[in-house]
């Protein structure tokens, strides 16, 4: 199921926080060797991630500097199974479709701030 999407399950070391020695561990699946999912309290997140070059640590990445997504809240079903929905329910979508189903019509949200066009210099 979750095997022919390249899904796997994944460590990502998250931080750090106030201090610089603070850091947080967290278990989730990953994507194509870049997108990382878990859950955080019950909410479904999304982070760009790099393998962290250590051998014998195959399945550990860290935040590759990007900013995270929140995806749903209130996540209680098994996270592999969430992610293959949301990878076979998404892939196959054109990205205005995307846009007008998913983003646009967020309820209880206030509008989003995307920067979509680049300025061709």
């Amino acid at each position: 199921m979750s095997k022919s999407l390249g899904l796997e399950w994944a460590a990502m070391v998250y931080g750090p926080y106030d201090l610089p020695h603070m850091y947080e561990l967290f278990e989730g699946v990953l994507y194509k060797g870049c997108y990382f999912f878990y859950l955080d309290n019950g909410v479904l997140c999304l982070r760009q991630v790099r393998k962290l070059d250590q051998p014998g640590h195959s399945h550990l990445f860290i935040d590759g500097d990007s900013a995270g997504l929140q995806l749903a809240e209130g996540i209680r079903r098994d996270l592999m199974e969430v992610v293959t929905d949301l990878i076979r329910s998404w892939r196959d979508k054109s990205g205005l479709t995307f846009l007008f189903d998913e983003l646009l019509c967020l309820r209880g949200r206030g509008d989003i701030q995307l920067n979509l066009v680049k300025d061709k210099s």
